[in-house]
């Protein structure tokens, strides 16, 4: 972890992700001794009466156990700054009070703004926080200030590109920081040290041996009171363009030159450039029982649940199947990777199944097959597993702990390029715009509860 003192500007602390999932992340991160020695978290809140007390009586919620000391230690270096930045003189008095406050740090000081705004208000932030110079370092900072992005990036190709115009009018690529949490969990992170460490894989990784992937992330919840955000989103936007088609990326991308950011991310370029934009014909949109009154729309055709099949055209990838799905109030939570291998033609022998598993357990299992005890020679599927918990005395890292901590690191290989969101509008695009042209036709509705084989 950097020594540097750090200055982390929280656009949206008063919204539900920051209470959720932000400032506990900084509170472990505390309690792990992640953080810098010196650090000043300034929240930007529109609300005039909200208050680094109602923000921390709300933080409680999502914290087991809290030491009482080292939360007082993070609220004491918290502070609530009351800016609507609709204006050049808003921008312009935050970045004399950041100014302050990077001073008051010390020299090194690093800044990271954490951007948790819809995308609508992105870009007339972008276009104020350039025109008022919080792109560019303090006398006393080294370094360039950096933005941390939450998603959603667009609503499509089109959306997607001007967005990513505008931050260009005012941060440089190797400023900007898309956060992609599934990639910085656990086992997404062993994707590449699994396939590129052990030598036992590489001549099988390829469309001669692997059949079809899998890509799943099923939840047991609803939408949980989030109606707004998931209307104007929909499962397809919220899981499969991000998370899913990324975590892709990590399983078909060619072996990089070395295990850096850069050539990372240029392979994995390389692969979401291969995709072929998907067939709306092979995809499957599904709503469960009650949506429609939980968002007060009757009308509503934003699913809840899709099914996508992708095919990618390369040499490498073009006879191997490939799958994403992912769906709410369903019978289980489960978000993994399936590789299953083609089987032996003879003795109708079952295939290999490799499965990486990122919730709710992390971990990696093979399932082979073995002969039976006895005298006669029948097999059956064996599994062989590794997971964190058996394997590793060390705690796993929360997602958001490692966001946090890679910012401030600058390590950008956890984060989505422009040109890798650009490549992955384009895969779903088509079924996207299908959707929303066929309005309620060809929704599959399913009840809560419901297991994702019964959406067809």
């Amino acid at each position: 972890m950097s020594s540097n003192p750090l200055l982390l500007v929280i656009f949206g602390i008063s919204g539900d992700l920051a209470k959720r999932k932000l400032m506990p992340a900084l509170y472990r991160l505390i309690e792990q001794a992640g953080m810098p020695q010196e650090f000043k978290i300034i929240g930007i809140s529109r609300q005039a009466d909200y208050s680094v007390d109602t923000l921390f009586t709300h933080i409680n919620e999502f914290l087991k156990e809290p030491n009482s000391y080292q939360l007082d230690f993070l609220k004491d270096h918290t502070t609530i700054v009351h800016n609507g930045l609709q204006t050049t003189e808003d921008a312009e008095s935050l970045r004399n009070t950041l100014e302050q406050e990077s001073q008051q740090l010390g020299s090194g000081t690093q800044r990271i703004y954490y951007l948790s705004i819809p995308p609508a208000a992105f870009p007339q932030l972008m276009q104020l926080l350039g025109d008022t110079s919080h792109n560019t370092p303090f006398a006393n900072e080294f370094n360039a200030p950096r933005l941390l992005v939450e998603k959603p990036f667009g609503y499509d190709s089109e959306s997607a590109a001007a967005l990513i115009a505008s931050a260009h009018t005012s941060f440089s690529e190797s400023q900007i920081y898309r956060i992609d949490h599934y990639l910085a969990k656990e086992t997404a992170q062993n994707i590449l040290a699994f396939r590129f460490k052990n030598s036992l894989f590489e001549s099988i990784w390829n469309d001669r041996h692997i059949a079809d992937i899998t890509i799943v992330a099923h939840e047991q919840i609803d939408i949980e009171g989030r109606a707004n955000f998931y209307e104007q989103t929909g499962a397809l936007r919220d899981i499969i363009q991000s998370h899913l088609i990324q975590l892709l990326a990590l399983v078909m991308m060619e072996e990089p030159t070395e295990l850096t950011s850069p050539a990372i991310h240029n392979k994995k370029l390389e692969l979401l450039q291969a995709i072929a934009p998907a067939n709306p014909k092979y995809a499957v949109r599904g709503q469960y029982d009650g949506y429609r009154e939980a968002v007060s729309n009757p009308n509503s055709s934003t699913e809840t649940f899709a099914r996508v099949a992708l095919h990618v055209d390369s040499e490498q990838w073009r006879n191997t199947t490939i799958m994403l799905e992912t769906g709410k109030a369903l019978d289980q939570k489960a978000t993994f990777v399936q590789v299953t291998f083609r089987a032996h033609d003879a003795d109708g022998a079952k295939p290999n199944i490799l499965t990486f598993e990122l919730q709710p357990n992390e971990g990696i299992s093979l399932e082979l097959q073995a002969k039976q005890p006895g005298l006669a020679n029948d097999t059956q599927p064996v599994r062989m597993e590794f997971d964190y918990g058996r394997s590793f005395d060390t705690p796993t890292a929360e997602a958001y702990e490692r966001v946090i901590m890679d910012a401030i690191r600058g390590d950008q290989t956890l984060f989505a390029s422009g040109e890798e969101i650009m490549a992955a509008w384009r895969a779903v695009d088509p079924v996207l715009h299908d959707w929303i042209n066929n309005g309620q036709q060809g929704i599959r509705l399913y009840k809560k509860g419901d297991h994702a084989a019964s959406v067809q």
